[in-house]
């Protein structure tokens, strides 16, 4: 197949599953803040964070080895698949006890939610490992039934465990167990990995070489998690948790950007593997980025053109001040997709090192202004500061995997761009005059400077 046309197809396949499960998550927020008081949504934030920041590292990334050994030729798939998912067993053991020793700290509170972190760790790292390996064997659309099937368990076990049996924080944890169980047994069964997960296929020399490929991402993904989830800490710490709980709400709004970026950076992570080091690797790769940059900004303006009509019509009246801490949060979600999607180039290359040492800048930077501006100018100051890393490790990273990748960047348009967004952000924030007349007219200019690469890709997708 067409490499174009390949990526498209994984792409509108991939879309399937990643549109449904993201919608899904941004209607479940109005039950979330119908249900679940501000300092509730606070923990339950804080929560998923620590499982977010706990899986990769105990499980040593494995599932990403599983991925990127699996697609490789030279080995064998069920061998890196028991490997890996071993691996991954005996590090979620050694999970439960770090779970075990945070929640027995008085002052996090979690003391009580003890079980349903450690089913949440598990069942959520197992079902990754899961995926990854349905991708792998070109599962791909068993992997959007898959994704389907999550979203409307999930939204049914949501229902049940918050609205009907009202058990609040625990109910919000059930039903993602849940509805990972429900996955789990699913992939089992469907993807006949019951019978390809086998202990006697473990193989020492490739658990090692898997090892040496995923533990470099440890430290990443554990950066990625400062600069995305640690101000949720600060914001409850510095002011308090029913602002953090606001805050964690107005979180969610910007994530309808992620949805594009998710659906198409699953299908691209594949592609820029096996594409990485062919002839046609530069042009490739320089009309994929032109492309994906130019959807995600008119998307991220659409996003701030309907920011406070979505934030009336996805949370309860609680909650409804939030939208005005979303616009930095929007910036900030775009260039942490532009990212993740220069990150799959240093995948592809094995330059994971340098995948580690931009998100430590980008870290220090989030912490630093943290620190300070929270302090003094409050919640705003936060989304300020996730805003500014992620921009300072994009830029670094899009000069530094052109270096390695050899593709071609517009800065130009890209300045045009930024600027155009920033200009959307500040007119919220200032909740200036006539503010939507000039988002329509920045979602207009936004349109204008994007339409050609998006138009000229889709034809060029359709006609082959």
């Amino acid at each position: 197949m067409n490499k174009y046309k390949k990526l498209a197809s994984n792409t509108l396949i991939f879309s399937l599953g990643s549109f449904s499960s993201k919608i899904l998550s941004i209607f479940l927020l109005r039950l979330y803040t119908q249900f679940i008081p501000k300092s509730d949504f606070s923990v339950v934030n804080q929560i998923q964070n620590i499982i977010n920041l706990l899986g990769p590292i105990v499980t040593l990334s494995i599932s990403e080895s599983i991925l990127r050994f699996g697609l490789d030729k030279k080995y064998d798939n069920k061998k890196v698949y028991s490997t890996g998912v071993f691996t991954g067993f005996a590090g979620l053991a050694v999970g439960m006890i770090i779970l075990w020793i945070v929640a027995a700290i008085p002052k996090f509170g979690f003391k009580e939610y003890l079980p349903y972190m450690m089913l949440f760790l598990f069942t959520s790292e197992f079902r990754w490992m899961q995926q990854q390996y349905a991708k792998v064997k070109n599962y791909i659309k068993l992997y959007t039934a898959d994704s389907i099937l999550s979203t409307l368990t999930l939204f049914l076990f949501s229902l049940l465990f918050i609205a009907i049996f009202k058990l609040g924080i625990k109910g919000y944890i059930l039903a993602i167990v849940f509805s990972d169980l429900t996955s789990v047994v699913f992939l089992a069964y469907c993807a006949n990995m019951k019978n390809e997960l086998n202990f006697k296929l473990r193989d020492n020399h490739l658990r090692l070489q898997m090892i040496q490929y995923s533990a470099p991402l440890i430290p990443t993904s554990v950066l990625w998690w400062v600069v995305s989830s640690s101000d949720s800490f600060m914001v409850a710490g510095f002011i308090s948790h029913e602002v953090n709980g606001l805050y964690s709400a107005a979180y969610k709004i910007p994530n309808l950007i992620s949805l594009i970026s998710i659906i198409f950076y699953r299908a691209w992570q594949m592609s820029a593997i096996s594409e990485y080091g062919s002839a046609e690797q530069r042009r490739y790769y320089t009309k994929v980025f032109d492309a994906y940059t130019s959807m995600m900004f008119v998307a991220s303006s659409g996003i701030m053109l309907m920011l406070k009509t979505l934030t009336t019509l996805l949370v309860s009246e609680e909650y409804r001040e939030s939208y005005r801490m979303a616009p930095f949060l929007v910036v900030a979600v775009l260039m942490q997709s532009f990212c993740n999607f220069l990150g799959s180039i240093y995948n592809a290359s094995n330059q994971n090192k340098n995948s580690l040492w931009t998100s430590a800048i980008a870290a220090l930077t989030n912490i630093v202004l943290n620190l300070i501006l929270i302090p003094i100018v409050g919640v705003q100051g936060a989304a300020f500061a996730t805003m500014f890393a992620y921009f300072v490790c994009f830029i670094i990273r899009v000069v530094d995997t052109q270096r390695i990748a050899k593709f071609s960047v517009s800065w130009r348009k890209m300045g045009v761009n930024l600027c155009v967004i920033m200009f959307s952000a500040i007119m919220i924030l200032a909740d200036v005059p006539l503010m939507h007349f000039w988002l329509f007219l920045s979602f207009a200019v936004m349109a204008l400077v994007n339409h050609a690469p998006i138009q000229q890709t889709a034809k060029k997708l359709l006609s082959r």
